[in-house]
């Protein structure tokens, strides 16, 4: 695995892959009042919005900061992203180069309840993951840039970014050994420092 780091290329890209797909089920099996109580759950009976979720919702035009202010028309549009399947542009990713993986079908389980898309697999070093990487200046540079990757479109037309499913952090957590350089030695004997990939 030499650095590690394309494993935690690897891990990161496919969370926010499977949490995509997670997020379209449950926007499609799950009502808004639902998808409200998971979203902002009440802790000692107060809800509160997280500092990415005020961003989603001044993104949204939503001039409101405590959660108990938004009306119903509010909460549904802060709690559906309604992805538009078709532009998903956010694919799973492996270090191998698999042919057979270009094209595959996913959601095919029972549990899944039909919810099925053609999608595919790319080598994990074509991830944008890995172009944060190589471009980051610092740790919080990286979460802005991991926050900021554009997966879809909703069926408005607008662009859906990782921080509008609040996994930014966690993406940020995966990757922060990956930003600091390895230090390795060449054939020669000689240290060599080793960032990135390809």
């Amino acid at each position: 695995h030499l650095t590690g780091d394309i494993h935690a290329i690897t891990a990161a890209n496919n969370l926010l892959a499977a949490a995509i797909d997670a997020r379209m089920f449950h926007e499609a099996t799950q009502s808004d009042k639902a998808l409200w109580n998971r979203l902002v759950p009440a802790k000692k009976g107060i809800k509160e919005f997280s500092k990415v979720q005020l961003d989603r919702i001044q993104r949204l035009g939503i001039n409101k900061t405590n959660p108990d202010d938004l009306n119903e028309d509010e909460i549904s549009k802060y709690v559906r992203l309604s992805i538009d399947p078709s532009t998903i542009t956010w694919q799973r990713v492996v270090d191998t180069n698999d042919r057979f993986l270009r094209k595959i079908t996913i959601g095919q389980a029972a549990t899944e309840k039909g919810f099925t898309r053609e999608c595919q697999f790319d080598i994990t070093v074509a991830s944008e993951i890995m172009a944060v990487l190589a471009l980051c200046t610092d740790l919080a540079d990286m979460r802005k840039r991991l926050g900021r990757m554009v997966i879809a479109s909703d069926k408005n037309g607008n662009p859906v970014i990782a921080d509008d499913l609040g996994i930014g952090g966690a993406l940020t957590v995966l990757m922060k050994d990956a930003i600091r350089p390895n230090l390795m030695q060449s054939l020669e004997g000689t240290p060599v420092l080793v960032h990135a990939g390809p």
